[in-house]
């Protein structure tokens, strides 16, 4: 039996399915919804994963494969999974089209003031006096060279932006002009007028984001993070937003999901706020059905496990 912990997997999401497969996806709105006599028969699950805990999964007596709607792993109950002998994939590589036009919407945002004209419209004024930037030249330092810190690359440079990225290593990773190593990178952060986060959370990169860290920034700069919000001092970029020590901020990941009313970012200057939404297309769960449906053909096949796509490590967490 293959059943969905999210009422997400709409209509088209079905017909896809029924028309790959010939058949459709028994969905629940949470895990918590399944009734006991159809979370005992369940040998496919498909979850975001972030709803499974070593209890709740002890319910799948039959369960066989996750297939996962998201990237990440940390909330995943890793040794439960293994013990009940379950494999995992993911939704790795979906991500990078979205996410990639997200952060070059928030450079243009900030570059050609997006905002301040649209005050100008609801006050009828007309004032011209003001001049926009260009991304033409600025120079982004991109943290993470994976599929999404790449894609970004790519469309940054369509905009001939000088591009460099950053990753443990140094190792040059096309397109980028130039890759730095964590502490390169931090010796070198303040000639950069956007600085990109898509860095997993690990125990190597909490917090790397400090106080220290970002009060290193350009005083123009614009600190963009669609990582994780783990990866940041939340009170010291609040602090360096509103000294004006950088120039602003879009934020679409926090420590705290969702971010709590009252918090300070939300009145932080100069920063944009999304509810973790830089991946989030209209096409997300369709390029999801189609990973689903290539691995469930391999599944069904009985092909060997590392044939079939994303398949995650549960021993080493990725």
């Amino acid at each position: 039996m293959i059943v969905s912990t999210t009422d997400e997997i709409i209509d088209r999401h079905q017909e896809q399915v029924q028309s790959a497969l010939g058949f459709e996806i028994t969905t629940y709105p949470h895990i918590d919804a399944i009734p006991e006599e159809v979370a005992s028969r369940v040998e496919i699950l498909i979850t975001y994963g972030n709803d499974l805990t070593d209890e709740n999964v002890l319910r799948f007596r039959k369960l066989k494969w996750i297939q996962m709607l998201s990237a990440g792993l940390e909330d995943l109950p890793f040794e439960q999974l293994v013990k009940q002998d379950v494999m995992v994939t993911n939704a790795k590589g979906i991500h990078p089209i979205p996410m990639s036009e997200y952060v070059i919407g928030g450079m243009l945002h900030f570059e050609k003031h997006f905002d301040r004209y649209m005050n100008m419209q609801n006050n009828q004024e007309w004032d011209r006096e003001i001049l926009v930037g260009e991304l033409n030249d600025r120079k982004v330092l991109i943290y993470g060279t994976g599929a999404i810190g790449v894609k970004i690359a790519e469309k940054a440079k369509c905009f001939d932006m000088v591009v460099h990225g950053v990753n443990t290593s140094g190792r040059p990773v096309e397109p980028f002009d130039h890759v730095l190593t964590l502490e390169e990178a931090e010796e070198h952060v303040n000639e950069y007028s956007y600085v990109v986060c898509v860095l997993p959370l690990t125990d190597h990169t909490a917090g790397i984001f400090n106080q220290e860290y970002l009060e290193k920034l350009n005083e123009n700069a614009v600190f963009i993070n669609v990582g994780r919000g783990g990866l940041v001092d939340e009170d010291a970029l609040v602090e360096v937003l509103n000294n004006e020590q950088i120039y602003g901020a879009v934020l679409d990941v926090f420590q705290t999901e969702p971010l709590p009313k009252g918090h300070p970012l939300w009145e932080a200057k100069n920063t944009i706020i999304t509810p973790h939404m830089s991946a989030k297309s209209y096409r997300y769960l369709e390029r999801c059905m189609n990973i689903f449906i290539d691995n469930y053909t391999k599944y069904k096949e009985n092909m060997p496990a590392d044939e079939m796509v994303n398949i995650v490590d549960l021993h080493r967490h990725y």
